[in-house]
């Protein structure tokens, strides 16, 4: 006790050691195509169909009139932003400084909340991600989903390369959450479940894809009577555009609750996302991870 003998047992501050918060990994914003320096709204003109009226004809004979489709994929700005008070006291003593603890954190968190937009989005005021965007490409396991099995991991890749949506082969790969990866460690290719013959290599490859996980992706869909559950994406994210108008934008406000001497450190960034091709991504978000 501090009496016994306790107050003599010095404390080392150790500000060195700081620990921070345990952070999801970020998966998807180095592979997306980014679009750094936007002003104005964009949109990016694209041809959705190609001509397809192209035929052998017979001498004399005219070829049948054909047409391309257009459309645009467009950007705007969608507004990033977090703010955090901090006492006078606090800010006087912390070691290491506080308000470098924040600044880094929410730089941190912003970033892992990108990533998470990117991969599915589409909530009130947030940009639209893969998982929110793809509409095509959709494997469904079931009316109430169901566990993944070999034929959904191929029917994936089968959708996208039926399209033709692969456009860089250095950036096509899977994306799942961690307890599904633990699905796909554990379920046999055959139904008769030969062992050690996993759906996920243990190179953490799949089909001669490469998979990553992160607890970005969500595990928090419904299908039918199944809640929770999970998704799993295939494709190729160089073809996810992740636009930014600005940086990390921190404005210091000692003003607003000048009367407690509390310092506001607000931070704002402004982006946007956008598939360049839907169909260069196919996704299963019915799995059932339990």
């Amino acid at each position: 006790t501090a009496s016994a003998g306790g107050n003599l047992v010095a404390t080392d501050h150790l500000s060195d050691q700081f620990v921070e918060a345990l952070k999801a990994k970020l998966v998807v914003g180095n592979k997306a195509t980014v679009l750094n320096g936007l002003v104005g709204n964009v949109a990016i003109p694209r041809m959705s169909a190609e001509v397809t009226n192209a035929a052998f004809v017979a001498e004399n004979n005219a070829p049948t009139e054909g047409a391309a489709t257009f459309d645009q994929v467009t950007m705007s700005p969608k507004t990033l932003a977090a703010y955090v008070d901090i006492s006078r006291k606090l800010a006087m003593q912390s070691d290491p400084s506080v308000e470098a603890v924040i600044r880094n954190d929410i730089i941190n968190t912003f970033a892992r909340k990108i990533d998470e937009v990117c991969i599915e989005g589409g909530a009130t005021n947030e940009p639209s991600g893969i998982i929110a965007s793809v509409s095509n490409n959709v494997e469904a396991i079931g009316t109430n989903g169901g566990a993944i099995s070999y034929d959904n991991v191929v029917n994936l890749v089968k959708l996208v390369t039926e399209d033709n949506a692969i456009l860089n082969d250095a950036s096509v790969g899977f994306l799942g959450h961690p307890a599904v990866t633990a699905k796909l460690r554990t379920t046999s290719k055959q139904s008769s479940g030969v062992e050690g013959n996993f759906i996920l290599d243990p190179n953490n490859t799949m089909l001669g894809y490469n998979y990553e996980d992160s607890s970005l992706v969500p595990n928090d869909l419904t299908k039918g009577t199944l809640d929770p559950a999970s998704a799993l994406i295939f494709g190729d994210f160089s073809q996810l555009l992740l636009g930014f108008y600005s940086g990390v934008d921190v404005i210091v406000d000692p003003y607003t609750g000048s009367n407690a001497g509390t310092l506001r450190l607000s931070m704002f960034q402004d982006l946007d996302v956008a598939l360049r091709y839907d169909d260069s991504f196919a996704v299963c978000k019915d799995i059932d991870f339990s």
